[in-house]
């Protein structure tokens, strides 16, 4: 028999090396059963982010802001106290309007037709009463003087946000006063002043520009702090704070 030629032996046995000189590839390692599984883009964002820690408070509810304030009353409401208030709201984004009754009464607003017109043309979001002092100097038994009036009253600004502004009362047996109307002005909220020192005109009974400011600075405190309404369905901070330890 005849060999093959020795070209044709080295060519098959190059083909031979070279094949015997590839590797296979590495088996797959064996999968560790107590690594974690790979996370989603969503999941390992969402772990990014740390959790709220434990016991936390709730940021406390925001006051409401107004649209159009009504501001009503006696004589008290024509001195500092409505010139301070009003750039107040009024950087706040409401119009607020000032209307006073001189000499004006409970017995006046809860039966004169004064104030549902104003309501009714002005449409306000927010009402402030300021009433009482023409009450204040003469008032021994409030229950039998003004609480058969106060009821009619508070029925027109039914609806409506209401804070009744007490009567800065000028002589401390006065104080008396404000305590009873505290009891009898719901649903508006009561603000007092009786504790404030006040500057006055010359008739010791009316606030001056200066104490209308400050009676205005302590108000607004008030009306933004623990006496605001807030945002339907959200916890009154008065509430919040009678829940404080």
């Amino acid at each position: 028999m005849r060999s093959p030629p020795l070209s044709v032996l080295s060519f098959a046995s190059l083909l031979a090396l070279v094949a015997c000189s590839k590797t296979a590839p590495p088996a797959p390692a064996e999968a560790d059963a107590d690594a974690p599984a790979p996370k989603s883009a969503a999941a390992a964002v969402a772990s990014s982010v740390p959790a709220e820690a434990p016991g936390a408070a709730a940021p406390a509810p925001a006051p409401k802001k107004y649209a159009r304030v009504l501001h009503t009353g006696d004589s008290m409401v024509g001195g500092g106290l409505a010139r301070a208030l009003g750039p107040k709201f009024e950087a706040d984004g409401t119009k607020y309007r000032r209307d006073v009754i001189e000499s004006g009464t409970i017995h006046e607003f809860s039966q004169s037709d004064h104030l549902p017109k104003l309501i009714a043309s002005f449409k306000p979001d927010l009402v402030l009463l300021t009433l009482g002092a023409n009450h204040v100097p003469h008032s021994v038994d409030p229950e039998k003087e003004i609480g058969p009036y106060l009821p009619k009253l508070l029925k027109r600004v039914a609806g409506i946000d209401c804070y009744w502004i007490a009567p800065p009362i000028w002589k401390p047996s006065q104080a008396k006063f404000n305590e009873w109307l505290r009891e009898h002005v719901a649903p508006c909220r009561f603000y007092d002043a009786s504790e404030l020192e006040i500057a006055r005109r010359p008739d010791k009974i009316h606030p001056n520009e200066k104490g209308g400011e400050v009676w205005a600075d302590d108000f607004w405190k008030y009306l933004k702090g623990p006496g605001a309404f807030v945002v339907d369905g959200a916890p009154s901070l008065l509430d919040a704070d009678a829940g404080a330890p």
